[in-house]
């Protein structure tokens, strides 16, 4: 008796194993059944969020090909792989931190492109897709300060200085072979508001170029008092370095880094040639 209960119950464990494989292998096909990309349901231009190591069916016109980006880590410390099948297109490459990183589908220019960013270290791979290659894989030190929704927009987080290294946050579109291109490539590029609130004081009578406003685009030498407090406001082409008074004016130094082990030296200049004089307000 005791034989046959054993028995009966191996069975029955038996049945319900093979039954969870079998509705696993059940679901594990419908997940890796191919998503269907239609680009008819896009604008002309877009930018699309794809689900990392998912399976896609491009419809592009006429045309129907496979899709998918594969992003895995490797055994060895933060090195990865990034697998890419487009069209006829079959291609795996070594990729620092692959696995960290969010795959976009980019159409602009008339062109198909290819993100592969991480936000944490600000990796960013550009790609241009075509039929039968790719051109182009670099990776970027660029961050993304808002989600990626349009190719003539991208939110681009950038480093400046100010008074040393700070960060600007400026709108950048899609330009040669996807690379994020600034929309105002002469533009001023302003601080963020964390690096614009620390308050500075001159220790120095200065002569500086004095501007009404932020918004003014002409200035007059002045001599600017010890004494005066200012926050750091932007930088603009070649060495300008404007900072902001407490009253609203604006006042241009000129800042240069000296290259020397193990970092540049940062040489701030007043319109005469003398050293800049200042130090962190209380």
């Amino acid at each position: 008796m005791k034989t046959k209960r054993f028995i009966r119950r191996s069975v029955t464990v038996l049945s319900f194993l093979m039954l969870s494989v079998f509705l696993s292998g059940i679901s594990g096909c419908a997940e890796d059944k191919p998503l269907v990309f239609d680009y008819a349901t896009q604008p002309e231009e877009f930018v699309v969020k794809l689900k990392p190591n998912q399976r896609y069916t491009i419809v592009r016109g006429s045309e129907r090909f496979p899709f998918s980006v594969k992003l895995e880590k490797s055994f060895m410390g933060d090195n990865g792989t990034m697998h890419l099948v487009w069209n006829k297109i079959d291609r795996k490459t070594d990729m620092l931190r692959a696995h960290e990183r969010v795959p976009y589908l980019v159409r602009a220019n008339g062109k198909d492109y290819l993100y592969i960013y991480g936000d944490k270290y600000g990796d960013l791979n550009f790609i241009e897709l075509g039929e039968k290659y790719v051109a182009r894989s670099d990776n970027t030190m660029i961050h993304f300060y808002d989600e990626l929704k349009d190719p003539k927009n991208l939110p681009v987080r950038i480093g400046i200085r100010v008074l040393g290294p700070a960060a600007a946050e400026i709108r950048c579109h899609v330009g040669k072979l996807g690379a994020p291109a600034p929309n105002d490539p002469e533009g001023y590029r302003y601080c963020i508001g964390e690096d614009a609130r620390q308050k500075f004081v001159t220790t120095g009578d200065h002569l500086v170029l004095v501007f009404p406003s932020k918004e003014a685009r002409e200035g007059k030498e002045e001599v600017l008092a010890s004494g005066s407090v200012f926050t750091r406001l932007r930088c603009g082409g070649q060495d300008d370095t404007d900072l902001l008074l407490e009253d609203g004016r604006v006042f241009r130094v000129k800042e240069r880094y000296l290259f020397s082990e193990p970092q540049a030296v940062m040489d701030v200049r007043d319109l005469a040639g003398k050293p800049f004089a200042y130090k962190k307000a209380n």
